[in-house]
């Protein structure tokens, strides 16, 4: 099969698109490599603290629905006693129950 150009101004043209084409092939580190499978990310663990006049089941709804998107949710207790009090209750590990998505 022979293709023609019928003037050097067309011969130049094809030879410009194919040098693009070619450097596009060599350059692109998606084109023509083998498709990687990522890792799933795992989603962050959601920890929801009430305020003053709520409860942990104040966030029922909220929970739900962060479930429906694959969130492990905590809804913890807040004793609203003091700052520094508070602070050591939510950090013992045994006040958190995750609620698995």
């Amino acid at each position: 099969m022979t293709i023609t150009f019928g003037s050097a101004a067309r011969r130049a043209t094809a030879l410009c698109i194919l040098a693009v084409v070619l450097l596009t092939l060599s350059v692109s580190p998606t084109l023509g490599a083998v498709a990687q499978v990522d890792k799933p990310v795992q989603k962050p663990t959601i920890v929801l603290v009430h305020g003053a006049w709520a409860d942990a089941s104040s966030w029922s709804n909220v929970i739900t629905r962060l479930h429906q998107h694959g969130y492990k949710v905590a809804a913890v207790a807040n004793p609203l006693r003091s700052l520094s009090s508070d602070a050591a209750y939510f950090s013992s590990t045994g006040n958190l129950s995750i609620g698995a998505a």
